[in-house]
Parts: structure tokens; C-alpha cells; sequence
């Protein structure tokens, strides 16, 4: 991951949209739930690079637009992202536009890359530095993880602990590699509307669990 520039837009998006929306002792009682999804880098980092050039920035946003765009039938949700086009936002501030909407999860959406083709699969990410704590988001990957491996018949490659930026944020959170971009099969799917949306159904599915919404 790539933590430099800085796109003033999206920031300024955020700032707005921190004015505009309850405050965390206001959303689940209005019955709102905010929920930020990040999708993975974006703008001059194009994050991974998979088989015949596919990016993991347009695959990534891809994804958590159809989230959003499922969620809309979910009445006690709603879905935040960090970005909504092709920029890059930095990391510090995507991970405060949680805490400053006082949202009730982040959850970041990447695909992997490995040198090895024949590697695939589903995995999720808490940072190192919650091993041993953070039950909230432990539990929160480990529902992400199920869910979208339930749904889509991957290889469960678990939930691991990383080095990440996600221990600046201060809500639940978790980081997950839908896949892999280097595997040619698994790169087809990915850049597939239909197993795109099934991954996003997947991920809306495991988000109300956890919410205590099903």
C-alpha cells in the first residue's frame, strides 16, 4: 500500500459529510448504522497488478459500490465510502472519516497479488498490533471471512494479523483480499459484474450480522 499525495477533494467530501450525518450516539438510536467502506487505493496508486493488467483500484471500488448500491433496501443502514471515483485518499484520513462519523464498522476491501499464479483464495486482515485484543474487530473478520467464502466457494485462507494501517482506526475494523488478481481463474471472476456482486451481497450479509440486524 501506498501512503503518499494527497487529493484535496475527497477530503473535503468527508468534512461534509462528518457535518451532515449523526453523531454515533445518534445513529443506531435514529435506527442508522453507519458502516465506511474503503476501497483499496485508487488515483496514482493503482494498488495491485494482476493477470493481463487488471488493477485492484477498479476492482476494489467495484465492489463497494454494489455494496452501497445493495444496502439501500437496509433501512437502519448506511453505507459511507472513502472514495466514490478513481483518486487516491490517504490513509490517515480514511480511516478518521470513520471515527468522525462515529461509524459502527470500517471495513477495507483489497484483491492480493502472489508471485506464485496458482495461489488463491479468501483472506481477511486485523493488524498485528490487535493480536490478543480487539475482540470486536476479530469477530467482525471472522464474519467477513465466512460469509464470503460460504458464498462464493473460495479457498479459506483464514484470518491472519499484519502489519497495517488500520491500527490507527478507533471503530471495529478489518481488511479484506477478496482474491487473487495473479490467478488468471480468479481474475476472470473478479473483473465479472455477477461474482463481483455476489462478493458484495456476501459482504452486506456479513456487515448485518455483526450489526445484529439478521
Amino acid at each position: 500500500m501506498k501512503t503518499r499525495a494527497l487529493i484535496a477533494i475527497p477530503v473535503l467530501l468527508a468534512l461534509t459529510l462528518a457535518f451532515l450525518l449523526p453523531s454515533s450516539s445518534a445513529g443506531p438510536s435514529l435506527g442508522k448504522f453507519i458502516v465506511v467502506l474503503d476501497p483499496g487505493h485508487g488515483g496514482k496508486d493503482p494498488g495491485g497488478i494482476g493477470w493481463r493488467g487488471v488493477k485492484e483500484k477498479d476492482i476494489t471500488l467495484a465492489i463497494a459500490r454494489l455494496v452501497e448500491i445493495e444496502a439501500l433496501d437496509e433501512p437502519q443502514l448506511k453505507i459511507i465510502l472513502t472514495r466514490q471515483s478513481d483518486v487516491y485518499v490517504p490513509l490517515h484520513e480514511r480511516t478518521a472519516l470513520a471515527g468522525r462519523l462515529g461509524a459502527s464498522l470500517y471495513l477495507s476491501i483489497h484483491a492480493n497479488i502472489s508471485r506464485d499464479r496458482r495461489v488463491r483464495g479468501t483472506e481477511t486482515l486485523l493488524p498485528e498490533s490487535w493480536k490478543g485484543r480487539s475482540l470486536r474487530s476479530l469477530i467482525l473478520a471472522g464474519d467477513i471471512q465466512k460469509s464470503i467464502v460460504g458464498e462464493l466457494g473460495s479457498r479459506d485462507r483464514g484470518v491472519k494479523y499484519q502489519r497495517l494501517y488500520l491500527r490507527w482506526s478507533r471503530v471495529p475494523a478489518a481488511l479484506v483480499e477478496v482474491g487473487f488478481l495473479s490467478n488468471p481463474q480468479e481474475a476472470r471472476k473478479l473483473q465479472s459484474l455477477s461474482y463481483q456482486d455476489e462478493i458484495a451481497r456476501a459482504i452486506l450479509a456479513a456487515i448485518k450480522k455483526f450489526l445484529g440486524l439478521s
